[in-house]
Order: structure tokens, then C-alpha cells, then sequence
């Protein structure tokens, strides 16, 4: 059987580069356009040319520079006088350059799609890959079809004007915490980034971890969990609780008055509407967690992600037998991952014991249990301590402290939060409406 030839269109091509030479306005729509883009090798050639005397200052429609430059780096077979002449006899207009470029895009990702999708029967026929890998392997097919302007490259120039236009904007590019001064210390949660919330065993993480989750899904977006400790069924059940203030031993034992189960009944309706997906299988890896965000993303139900907790996380290597090096590596793919979405990524970690050990039971970043990759990775560490639950006589009671001990754009500092521990809910301390807004 006769292979069908890829995706391409050679006079699409020369077109889109006949509009430079037409107008050098042009090329703003073209340069960052991949090699790969252009599949024929003439066009490919010349594409190259232009950019490097975009870079040179030179202009891209004299011809004669362009001749000279292809001769002097060996490159004049392909683009010589003959070919610029069949380029400069296109019939185009430089006003359809955005057009062209849009469709080439399409065009070359249908062939990276074909490209990738060989890869995987290779791979899927000859067993030399986990079903893990494989899998991932299979997600990223699609991803070649993301038709959006995109270039391994920026210049210095479009750097700058980005961040003029990130200063002048009315407001900081970042979602909420929902706690003010958390706000006033972290910005809130901004895309790319990724945050790690650690703490010791019932300083409350996980509760403060579903609270930004469930505050981000209140102003609008969407959110998903990542959960390996609790199931979906379990962290609700919190959730209403915490809401409804009810004792979750309570509802756990069943002994709620019928006004209780009002209450909760009332608080699930409040939240039963929120966008908030669940990704809960508890054989989760790495790499089926950066799968599975990936498609929520590409269907538009992702914004902010929250994991708990990272030690709980496997990479899918049975044979990897060095744990710190595992947590490394999910570190890694989290923090890759949450540039590759431009989506905020919050994860939270365990603390190792030493934090026991000490008079002073403050974590540090030296605290971080299993690997110093996460606070590398991490662009904003921070801890929580409660002095309640070590000192029962302490006048912090009620009182919990966000400890940021890293923040790579911003200050180090302390942020106190009220807790209430019969209904393990965190609020503002400035006495700000309820959180969950429970009456």
C-alpha cells in the first residue's frame, strides 16, 4: 500500500514568504514559525535567511542581499535567483500574512501529530515502554494540534514589552488566595508558578489546601484536585462539614440534629455547583497526573491544580529503588508542568520529624521531607504552624501561621490566618465574611 504523502502546501509556502518581499511588515507574522513548519526545504531556506537578517538589522526584501548571504553560507542551490523569481511571482497580498501563517501552523501540526503517533505504535509494538509511559506518550499526540502561536524563543525586545504591559494592567495576572493577607503577601497564585504547603501531621494542610481550591472556584475558575490521600467522597464530606460547621466526627458517627443536617444539606447546595474536578485514582504518577491535567486544560476546565500530597506521588519506576531521587524527578514534572499550562500549581508535602525534635517548632526549608529538589523547584515555599497545638497554654490560640519561607519574586514573612479547630476551617483574621460563606 502506497503511504499517503504529510500534510503540506509548498505554494502556501512561498506565498506567506512573497508577502515580506512584498511588505516587511509581514514578517511580525511569520518569524516565530518553527523550521519544521516550512516542509519544503527551499522555503525553509529562505524562511531562515530572513531571520537572520531580521537579527543583522538588514531589510528582508533585497533581493540581493539575500542572494549574497545564501551564497556566502553555502546555501545558494537552493535559494538562487530562480527560486526568489517563482517567490515574487505569487499572487498575494501582504494583508492575508496572519492567514498564511495560521494555516501553515495547522499544517505542521498535523504533521508533528503523524510524527508522534508513529512514535507510538513503535513504541507500543516493540514493549521497550511502561503502559505508563505509553500512555503519556499518547496524551502528547494531541497536543501537537495546539495551532497557537508558539516559538521556542522570545527576543529581549518582546520580553520588555510584555512586562510594560504586565505593569500597566490594573491588577496582578494572578488568582486569589481568598485570605487578604496571604494576598497582600504572595500577590496571589500566579500561572507558571508552582507553591509548596508543608506541615507536620495536624497542622492542617490538607484543609487549607481544599480552602484555596474551593475559594478559587468561588471567583470563577476552574479548579482541580489531585488527591492521594482522601478520596473525592471524603474531601466533600470535609468540605460540608467545614462549611455547614459541623463537627465531622459527628456526621461521621451519625448522631446530627435535624438542624445539623440542615446546615449540611444547605452547604452542599452552596457547593455543589462549583467547577471543581477530582482526580482521584490512588495509583497516581507523575506522569498520569501531568496527563490527565493536560486534557482538562485542553478542554478548558483547568485553571488552578492543587495535589495532595507529593511523597504520596509515584513515578511509575518500580525499579528506581532511591526515593529521594523519585521525589526529585515528580518535583521536576509538576513545576515543567505548570509552565507548560501557565496554570498555578499549589502541592502540598510532608515535613520530616526534625521539626520534633527541635524547642523551636518553626519549619524550615531544611525541613522539606525527601528532597532539596522541591525547594528548588518550587517558586514559593510555605509552612503552616499552629503554637496551639505544641503550647496549650500559648495566647496564639485560634491562631495559625503561613510561614513563607521562599518566594522567588517576592519577600519571606509570616502571614496569620484564624483557626478554628472543631471545624478544622481556616478564615482572615481581620473578621472578614466566613469563607465559605456558612452563616
Amino acid at each position: 500500500m502506497t503511504a499517503r504523502p504529510l500534510p503540506q502546501n509548498h505554494d502556501l509556502e512561498r506565498q506567506a514568504l512573497a508577502c515580506v518581499l512584498i511588505d516587511t511588515n509581514a514578517w511580525t507574522h511569520l518569524a516565530d514559525l518553527a523550521p519544521a513548519a516550512w516542509h519544503n526545504p527551499a522555503t525553509r531556506e529562505l524562511a531562515g535567511l530572513m531571520h537572520e537578517l531580521h537579527a543583522a538589522g538588514q531589510p528582508l526584501d533585497d533581493l540581493g542581499l539575500i542572494l549574497q548571504r545564501a551564497a556566502d553560507s553555502k546555501r545558494g542551490q537552493t535559494v538562487n535567483t530562480a527560486f526568489l523569481q517563482a517567490v515574487m511571482g505569487m499572487e498575494v497580498s501582504a494583508f492575508y500574512a496572519e492567514r498564511y501563517a495560521a494555516e501553515l501552523r495547522h499544517l505542521h501540526g498535523r504533521r508533528e501529530a503523524i510524527r508522534r503517533a508513529h512514535q507510538l505504535v513503535h513504541h507500543a509494538s516493540e514493549g521497550d515502554l511502561s503502559p505508563d509511559e505509553l500512555a503519556t506518550m499518547a496524551s502528547q499526540v494531541g497536543g501537537a494540534l495546539d495551532v497557537r502561536s508558539r516559538s521556542g524563543f522570545t527576543s529581549h525586545a518582546q520580553a520588555i514589552d510584555e512586562a510594560l504591559a504586565d505593569m500597566e494592567s490594573e491588577a496582578p495576572n494572578a488568582i486569589s488566595t481568598g485570605f487578604v493577607d496571604l494576598d497582600a503577601q504572595l500577590l496571589g497564585w500566579e500561572p507558571g508558578a508552582m507553591y509548596v504547603l508543608a506541615a507536620r501531621p495536624a497542622m492542617g494542610k490538607s484543609a487549607l489546601g481544599y480552602s484555596f481550591v474551593t475559594l478559587a472556584a468561588q471567583n470563577g475558575m476552574h479548579a482541580a484536585v489531585g488527591s492521594l490521600e482522601m478520596p473525592a467522597k471524603a474531601l466533600t464530606t470535609r468540605s460540608i462539614a467545614t462549611a455547614a460547621s459541623v463537627d465531622l466526627n459527628r456526621i461521621r458517627q451519625r448522631i446530627l440534629t435535624p438542624a445539623e443536617k440542615q446546615r449540611c444539606r444547605n452547604a452542599a447546595a452552596r457547593l455543589r455547583g462549583l467547577p471543581i474536578t477530582f482526580m482521584d485514582a490512588p495509583d497516581q504518577t507523575g506522569s498520569s497526573i501531568a496527563r490527565d491535567a493536560r486534557k482538562l486544560r485542553a478542554a478548558g476546565k483547568l485553571d488552578f491544580l492543587m495535589i495532595d500530597y507529593l511523597q504520596l506521588i509515584e513515578t511509575g519506576n518500580a525499579d528506581s529503588g532511591n526515593r529521594v531521587q523519585e521525589v526529585s524527578q515528580i518535583s521536576r514534572t509538576l513545576k515543567k508542568l505548570a509552565m507548560e499550562l501557565q496554570i498555578p500549581i499549589v502541592v502540598l508535602s510532608q515535613l520530616s520529624r526534625a521539626v520534633e525534635a527541635r524547642p523551636n517548632k518553626r519549619p524550615v526549608l531544611s525541613d522539606l521531607r525527601e528532597s532539596g529538589a522541591i525547594e528548588q523547584d518550587a517558586d514559593t515555599v510555605m509552612f503552616i504552624y499552629r503554637d496551639e497545638y505544641y503550647n496549650p497554654n500559648t495566647d496564639q490560640q485560634g491562631i495559625a501561621e503561613v510561614i513563607v519561607g521562599k518566594q522567588r519574586n517576592g519577600p519571606v514573612g509570616s502571614v496569620k490566618l484564624a483557626y478554628n479547630s472543631e471545624f478544622v476551617r481556616f478564615a482572615n483574621l481581620s473578621r472578614q465574611p466566613d469563607l465559605y460563606g456558612a452563616a
